[in-house]
């Protein structure tokens, strides 16, 4: 074993394998996403469903599984849905475990699909997560049987037997449902604590004083900006070049409220979008999905409003002049 770090060099070449890797798999972002969101029902779950499911790909591609006839991610595309249906049941589980679960100040409380009928649509609301995913692989995205069943982790037989219910539970359920669905409100979750966080930092870019910005953020707030990474800390990049010269509105999608963001050209099209997590009045996280389209058109779409969404990532002249040349490790003492 060696106690050698690895050094910046390292971690650009990963960084720019990183880049390739999000535009190799990109005619399938769309697609992924709809699944996610057809299996999360949530647009914030989805989002960060896809993120995590990227992540895996990019790791255990480049710890050598994409290689031989026997790979797990030699069909990219059954690969990223196996690891979504992996990693969402493997979370409804965790839920389940921890009833009295409470979400961070701006954020919504996650809601269990099956426990919550009334806010889902009549698939979720009438079947377990297992029975759904089952339901959305088969009948929705045509994968076979076996695939569906490597997907799951379980038998050919197991699956045939989810599918089974699950359609008899429609079928039979469904008159039941639709008289709930009519008088059951979607539950509201947002707490006026969350609202107001939220509040104060648009009130806070709209007074063009940045100072004004930073005094709401902690020290070592956390920035994670979807699929190019982020940083820690007030006073960093995303500071100084997210606040100038744009304009903020405040919205609530899918339960959670949320930061939009405008240039300040008067397009009135949403380019970006945040969410904020924090404890009374200090925001201790902020998660950026300007390079999250498929999220901003949701939300934008949502509320009314046009979208200007960006591409997944910066373009190649500035990733390679900038971006990964500028690539250090934090945990660096030297």
């Amino acid at each position: 074993m060696t106690d050698r770090a690895l050094d910046d060099h390292g971690a650009q070449t990963m960084r720019a394998h990183w880049f390739r890797y999000l535009d190799t798999i990109e005619p399938l972002r769309t697609e992924l996403f709809g699944y996610c969101h057809r299996l999360t029902r949530n647009i914030w779950d989805a989002e960060d469903l896809v993120q995590e499911t990227l992540l895996t790909g990019f790791g255990m591609i480049a710890r050598g599984d994409f290689h031989g006839e026997v790979s797990p991610v030699r069909d990219i595309k059954a690969y990223l849905m196996r690891t979504a249906t992996n990693a969402w049941l493997d979370l409804l589980r965790r839920r389940a475990r921890q009833p009295e679960h409470h979400g961070d100040i701006a954020g919504h409380t996650p809601i269990d699909p099956v426990d919550t009928a009334e806010a889902m649509n009549k698939a979720v609301a009438l079947t377990s997560p297992q029975e759904f995913a089952a339901l959305l692989l088969k009948d929705v995205y045509d994968f076979s049987l076996a695939e569906v069943a490597d997907f799951i982790g379980t038998s050919e037989g197991t699956v045939k037997s989810a599918l089974s219910r699950a359609r008899r539970k429609m079928r039979d359920d469904g008159d039941a449902y639709a008289s709930r669905s009519r008088t059951s409100p979607l539950p509201q979750v947002v707490d006026a604590q969350s609202k107001a966080l939220v509040q104060a930092f648009v009130d806070a870019i709209n007074s063009g004083e940045v100072d004004r910005v930073i005094d709401l953020m902690a020290e070592k707030v956390q920035i994670s900006v979807c699929n190019v990474g982020g940083g820690r800390g007030r006073d960093g990049t995303w500071t100084q070049k997210s606040l100038g010269n744009v304009s903020a509105a405040y919205g609530e999608c899918d339960n959670m409220p949320v930061v939009l963001m405008f240039r300040a050209d008067a397009t009135g099209k949403v380019y970006d979008v945040l969410r904020l997590r924090g404890s009374e009045h200090i925001v201790t996280r902020i998660i950026d999905h300007c390079y999250a389209p498929e999220t901003l058109r949701h939300v934008a779409k949502s509320l009314g409003f046009e979208c200007d969404a960006s591409a997944y990532h910066q373009p190649w002249h500035v990733i390679e002049s900038n971006m990964v040349p500028t690539t250090t490790l934090p945990w660096r003492v030297d």
